[in-house]
C-alpha cells in the first residue's frame, strides 16, 4: 500500500512529546483509509497519486502531511481509546493513570475533528490559490468547491 506519509511522521505531527506510543499503533491501512477519506476528495486521484509518487514535496511537508497525520488519528483514536483483548474489549488502565469518563473522551474528538478541518480547509485554500503550479489538480474535484460546514451550517455551493 503506497501512502503519502508513513507512520513516524503521523506520530511525529500529531501526537505530542509526551504521548508515547509505539509506531505499530498507527497501521499503513490507517493511513490509506484517512487518504483516501481526507485528501483526495479535496486534491483528487491525479494530483493524490502524484504526490504518492514522490512530486511536490513542498506541498506534502507544508499541507499535506499534517493535514493527513491529524486525519489519520481521528480516524484511530477511538481504537487507541480501548483495546481488545482476550476478554473482550478493555479501557487502558496503568498505575498511575486511570480511563478518562465519556465526556473527556468527546471533547478530545471534538478537537481533533476541529484540528483536521481546519488544516484541510487550509491544504484546499493553498492549491486553489496556487493551482497552476500543480499540473494534476482539477477544482472542480475539490469537495470545499461544493459543500462547506462551518459553525454547523451546511453550505451547497
Amino acid at each position: 500500500m503506497k501512502t503519502i506519509i508513513d507512520q513516524s511522521m503521523v506520530l511525529a505531527l500529531a501526537f505530542g512529546e509526551a504521548e508515547h506510543l509505539s509506531r505499530q499503533v498507527v497501521g499503513s491501512a490507517d493511513i490509506l483509509v484517512a487518504q483516501e477519506r481526507y485528501i483526495v476528495p479535496i486534491l483528487g486521484r491525479e494530483l493524490t497519486d502524484a504526490l504518492i509518487e514522490g512530486k511536490y514535496s513542498e506541498l506534502v511537508e507544508e499541507y499535506v502531511a499534517p493535514a493527513l497525520a491529524f486525519a489519520v488519528r481521528l480516524v484511530i483514536q477511538p481504537a487507541i481509546n480501548l483495546r481488545l483483548g482476550d476478554s473482550g474489549l478493555v479501557a487502558p488502565r496503568g498505575e498511575a493513570m486511570e480511563s478518562p469518563d465519556a465526556a473527556a473522551t468527546r471533547g478530545l474528538l471534538r478537537s481533533l475533528k476541529v484540528r483536521t478541518r481546519e488544516l484541510l480547509k487550509r491544504l484546499s485554500a493553498f492549491v486553489e490559490q496556487n493551482e497552476g503550479q500543480f499540473a494534476e489538480y482539477d477544482s472542480k474535484c475539490n469537495i470545499f468547491n461544493r459543500c462547506s460546514i462551518d459553525g454547523g451550517v451546511v453550505q451547497i455551493l
